[in-house]
């Protein structure tokens, strides 16, 4: 369902959660921290900038369009320094939080929690514990669990959920999806689809905005082909394995560079902050399509085991479901909700700056002995000695 109040108009899904943001509004009972917990890709981020901007606009619809647009100097989202958000910008934070608004009603900070490291963390409690001025800060985080409990316990906490499939279908097929699959042609004006939208918004896993990449960016089709390729590929060596994760990798380089070409778009001759600019979203589309690649691959792995266990209804990848039962038919008794499972580790890892190929390399071999390990006529013992020592080291 799309929301249709004027401040959250447009937004799918996560009805209970606008529904008391609404309410704290209209009745000006505001926290004065929130925290806005689920999944990445539900919404978290639209609906806490449409929150701030009526938080500093105080009813004035032109201070509120303003904010929208990243204009109102009241309104500030703090992006991490790489990995983290450091001390120094929270302390920024904390300086300017304890001063009047510059125009606005209040001032309003967004923050990434899950990216505060502890001492960036308890630079910030103090301002949540003791509040000053009209402050608001909302903090962004997959989970509750990855929250320090201090952080936690001073927040209103608003969970944000995966949107249902159908909403996202419905979605999709509104901007013209379902007219393009039909007729060929392009006459909403929108990019033609990479793949239909009910695939689309399978793949996207309760995500609006993955499932519109999936049905516009013919970059991530191909992301997908080089993960299903690699990920149902059990009888070469360690070398076939590293060009694999290479492909992979160069399918991510090339999402990388397909949104560094769209931000500079229409930009006849960009200045030095507008290509920097562009660079720093290209790699934060690289690293993003690394992300999703390997869940790309823990989802092909949970559709096995869907699969195995006689329900290919709930196989995400609808268009491959022979393919699966290929590879299913082929491993019998394989544990392909463990190889799934297995992949954490890896997600895991690409916070620490270690090469994505490396990574890749490493979450192949792993997944292939986890597989092969429980398939008759393997040679077990190895392969689970490697498991229970925990080793990254692929086997050649």
């Amino acid at each position: 369902m799309t929301h249709k109040d004027a401040t959250f108009s447009g937004i799918l899904g996560n009805e209970a959660a606008l529904q008391l943001l609404e309410g704290a509004l209209a009745r000006g009972e505001i926290s004065h921290a929130y925290l806005f917990h689920g999944p990445l890709g539900v919404g978290k981020r639209t609906v806490a900038r449409r929150f701030g901007a009526a938080l500093v606009a105080g009813g004035d619809a032109g201070a509120e369009k303003r904010a929208r647009r990243g204009l109102h100097p009241d309104l500030s989202e703090v992006k991490p320094e790489g990995v983290f958000t450091t001390i120094g910008q929270v302390r920024e934070v904390v300086r300017l939080a304890a001063s009047r608004p510059f125009e606005g009603a209040r001032r309003v900070f967004i923050l990434q929690a899950d990216t505060l490291n502890v001492q960036a963390a308890n630079a910030l409690l103090k301002t949540l514990e003791e509040p000053e001025g009209e402050a608001v800060f909302v903090l962004l985080a997959a989970s509750r669990e990855v929250v320090l409990p201090t952080i936690l316990s001073r927040a209103q906490a608003v969970r944000f959920s995966p949107v249902p499939q159908e909403t996202v279908a419905g979605f999709l097929a509104r901007r013209g999806g379902e007219g393009w699959i039909a007729s060929g042609s392009e006459a909403s004006g929108a990019p033609r689809p990479s793949v239909e939208p009910g695939l689309a918004a399978a793949l996207g896993r309760g995500s609006v905005g993955f499932s519109l990449r999936y049905a516009e960016e013919p970059e991530l089709k191909g992301l997908r082909e080089a993960v299903f390729e690699a990920g149902f590929s059990f009888g070469g060596d360690f070398e076939e394995r590293s060009r694999a994760a290479k492909e992979i990798t160069a399918r991510a380089e090339a999402v990388g560079s397909a949104r560094e070409a769209s931000f500079l778009e229409g930009t006849e001759d960009p200045d030095r902050r507008a290509r920097e600019g562009a660079k720093r979203a290209g790699r934060a589309a690289r690293d993003s399509a690394v992300r999703e690649a390997l869940e790309l691959l823990a989802l092909a792995y949970r559709d096995a085991a869907a699969v195995g266990a006689g329900a290919p209804e709930l196989v995400a990848n609808a268009d491959r479901v022979e393919e699966i039962r290929r590879n299913v038919d082929e491993h019998p008794g394989a544990d392909w909700a463990g190889a799934a499972l297995a992949l954490g580790e890896a997600r895991a890892a690409l916070a620490y700056n270690v090469s994505p190929e490396a990574i890749l390399e490493v979450a192949l071999s792993q997944t292939r002995r986890r597989i092969l390990a429980s398939s008759p006529g393997s040679s077990t013992s190895a392969s689970l000695a490697g498991l229970r020592r925990g080793s990254a080291m692929p086997e050649s």
